[in-house]
């Protein structure tokens, strides 16, 4: 845990527009990054079940939900928390950023989740549904709305019938 937060920090610093920690501290996106990887931690623990209930509350102050399910790598930065919406069984690769009112997860209970890979930038209100994979160094465009369908829609050359 400590690792991928003080990777979290270091990316944070290394950004364009840093201000300060002082700076960044004051912003919720801090806050939910150090309360995923805090209560992270103890997964796999008998104090996992009880401090899921610090993840709700962190759900309600902050509003946004990051699960501790969620295996997130290091270097997560979120700038303006608000509205992200994070599926449990998703997978997040390393130095991701995330924008406000961003939504991962699956279509319906029991579809797939998607896997996000490394140095994906995920623009503001994009949703990304279903068992979809996003390779590394992808950008996802704001609103852009990615499902395994769009993926196949998209793949086709235009006018073919198929």
């Amino acid at each position: 845990m400590l690792d991928d937060f003080r990777a979290d920090v270091r990316r944070l610093k290394s950004l364009p527009g840093f201000r300060g920690m002082v700076w960044w501290m004051l912003d919720q996106s801090f806050w939910v990054i150090f309360s995923y990887r805090l209560i992270a931690t103890s997964r796999g623990t008998w104090l996992h079940a009880p401090l899921r209930v610090l993840e709700k509350i962190a759900e309600f102050v902050f509003k946004c939900y990051l699960p501790t399910t969620a295996s997130i790598g290091p270097g997560l930065v979120i700038y303006h928390a608000f509205g992200v919406i994070v599926n449990g069984k998703t997978t997040i690769g390393a130095n991701c950023t995330l924008y406000a009112r961003v939504c991962i997860g699956n279509r319906w209970p029991g579809d797939g989740t998607p896997v996000i890979g490394d140095n994906v930038t995920i623009g503001t209100g994009a949703c990304i549904f279903g068992p979809v994979v996003i390779p590394d160094n992808t950008v996802v465009k704001a609103n852009e709305v990615i499902t395994p369908s769009s993926l196949r829609d998209s793949a086709q050359p235009p006018g073919d019938p198929s």
